[in-house]
């Protein structure tokens, strides 16, 4: 059974990921159409919440592969760290790409998105879901308790909501606070969705989905690199 066999299998069996990443947002985005007609940033805002927490739920599950042992049989075999990492993030991505496939054939027909935005958001969002669950993978390589991790998790997303834009609009924060949300990876992601709805996919919008990527590259690697159980 390769990784991503194993992984989708074991990612079955944990509904309340599932809820959270494919059942909530798919009813967000078929029920709450205020959300995007009129404000598409702030439905965009509160899915990649979303994606952040079900991302987490299911990189919970490596951790417990830690816990009980089970990733030690991945250090005996041909398949490296990275591999193993890259496999059950490709795994955990299902439900979030499910979602931006909904997002991007309804966009256009029940929300009258033109073509170019419909692409921009699908675009966007797909870069950051690679980020963001490059992200909950390599942070849950780096814990060795399931409370912890679930705890320390929670106050990160308290600053990613304070610091990111994703919640909190930058123009309410104090001068020196809005450019703090740089270290974070939803703070370009939602500087890309500010262009992308004031001035379409302009040369910035490009820039700031390639520094978004960028993130996710660096978590994939900074995972993979940890071998330490």
């Amino acid at each position: 059974m390769t990784v991503f066999r194993y992984a989708l299998l074991r990612n079955l069996r944990s509904p309340v990921s599932y809820l959270a990443g494919l059942v909530v947002p798919v009813v967000l985005i078929l029920f709450m159409g205020n959300t995007w007609v009129y404000m598409p940033a702030s439905g965009l805002g509160t899915l990649v919440m979303l994606m952040l927490l079900s991302s987490n739920l299911l990189a919970s599950l490596v951790l417990e592969d830690r816990i009980d042992g089970s990733i030690m049989k991945v250090l005996t075999s041909p398949t490296t760290m990275t591999r193993y990492v890259f496999q059950n993030l490709l795994a955990a991505m299902i439900p979030l790409v499910l979602q931006i496939a909904l997002l991007g054939m309804l966009g256009p027909l029940r929300y009258d998105w033109t073509g170019i935005f419909t692409i921009g958001v699908v675009v966007t969002l797909f870069i950051c879901t690679i980020t963001i669950t490059a992200f909950s993978f390599c942070w849950n390589m780096y814990f060795t308790n399931k409370n912890s991790s679930k705890y320390a998790f929670l106050l990160f997303m308290a600053l990613v909501l304070l610091l990111s834009g994703l919640m909190i609009p930058m123009e309410a924060l104090p001068g020196w606070l809005r450019h703090v949300g740089a270290i974070l990876h939803p703070y370009w992601f939602v500087r890309a969705v500010l262009i992308l709805v004031d001035d379409g996919m302009t040369a910035q919008f490009w820039l700031y989905n390639v520094i978004v990527l960028l993130f996710g590259v660096g978590f994939i690697l900074l995972g993979g690199r940890r071998r330490r159980m």
